[in-house]
């Protein structure tokens, strides 16, 4: 059975449509957003979005934490999860069914792009390794089975530097929560993560800190990389400005979505994305990372999925959306 939320006999509150005079609405009393598990990145954006729309919006968004992508996505398409966040190369691969994907998961729309996150490789503060290329022998955490996605991003910032996984000692772990944890117990020499991420947090307090390490950012290593990881590109941050960032550090950079399922009511979606844009000072203060999530971004020509009819009604009547941006949803919704 599908979700109060999609239903016309749904329970709802009576709201009037923004942007309209008259007309009423029906909208869910409370929303799903899907996140990857406990501890990690995106479930501290999901719980920082969750906190904004439902203190601004009529309706209460709670988090629902997954292993990753591959684990909520069916239940997107069963219509039991609502919203999920994901990375800009989650989202196209899962929905042409490709790379991690043995079938298409067509039933996810774009709501807003939001922040850049950016991965590499970091090691134990006092460690000798300075580069990618000098984890070749090391021990690395593999297979990540749980989130897929996470072993081809991997993969992606050790082909910058000419590496593949048969150049280190591979350690299979589950997930980022668990390669997290066998870096903290010494059981590998350097874990892969998202910048700011509470599990690096964490291992920065139990092992004496971590350093970040750079990936290739030749044009030769970025172009190795997104030949591996689709619409990845390096991104250099700066010394100082997170924790194990000693140094300027090049990370593996790619956008992150916020998506609803296709049968999500328009005026639901348009709720939600005006929730996120009129106020959005307090994406920043409901968790750091959430900063980089502005208007400005919301809308990109670079979508690799289509975007939600409610979400381009709102950008519409914002200004934001263009004729060049109809031509690109077509685009999205042919392929």
């Amino acid at each position: 059975m599908m979700r109060k939320w999609f239903g016309a006999v749904a329970v709802a509150t009576l709201i009037a449509v923004p942007g309209t005079d008259s007309a009423l609405a029906q909208l869910p009393r409370s929303a799903t957003v899907a996140t990857h598990a406990v501890g990690s990145l995106y479930n501290a954006i999901g719980t920082g979005i969750a906190t904004v729309v439902s203190r601004n919006a009529p309706m209460t968004v709670r988090v629902q934490p997954f292993a990753g992508p591959p684990a909520w996505l069916p239940s997107m398409d069963q219509g039991n999860t609502d919203m999920g966040v994901l990375t800009s190369a989650d989202a196209v691969t899962s929905y042409k069914g490709i790379v991690h994907y043995k079938k298409p998961f067509k039933n996810q729309r774009l709501l807003v792009v939001g922040g850049a996150i950016q991965l590499s490789f970091y090691v134990r503060k006092d460690s000798p390794i300075k580069t990618t290329a000098d984890l070749k022998g090391k021990r690395i955490p593999t297979d990540f089975p749980g989130i897929p996605i996470v072993m081809l991003s991997s993969t992606a910032g050790l082909a910058s530097a000419g590496l593949s996984y048969n150049d280190v000692v591979k350690v299979p772990v589950s997930d980022l929560q668990a390669g997290n944890q066998a870096f903290i117990e010494g059981r590998t020499d350097a874990g892969w993560h998202a910048l700011r991420s509470p599990a690096v947090e964490e291992a920065n307090a139990r092992v004496g800190g971590v350093r970040w390490i750079p990936v290739n950012d030749s044009p030769e290593g970025a172009s190795k990389m997104a030949e591996v990881y689709p619409g990845s590109y390096p991104l250099t941050v700066k010394a100082g400005s997170a924790t194990g960032v000693v140094n300027d550090v090049a990370m593996l950079t790619n956008d992150i979505y916020l998506v609803g399922a296709k049968e999500m009511n328009d005026e639901a979606a348009y709720a939600i994305v005006k929730a996120l844009w009129d106020h959005n000072k307090e994406l920043a203060a409901a968790y750091p990372a959430l900063a980089a999530w502005r208007p400005g971004r919301m809308v990109s020509k670079n979508a690799f999925i289509p975007y939600h009819p409610g979400a381009i009604k709102f950008f519409r009547e914002k200004g934001v959306w263009d004729s060049g941006m109809d031509e690109l949803q077509a685009k999205r919704l042919a392929q």
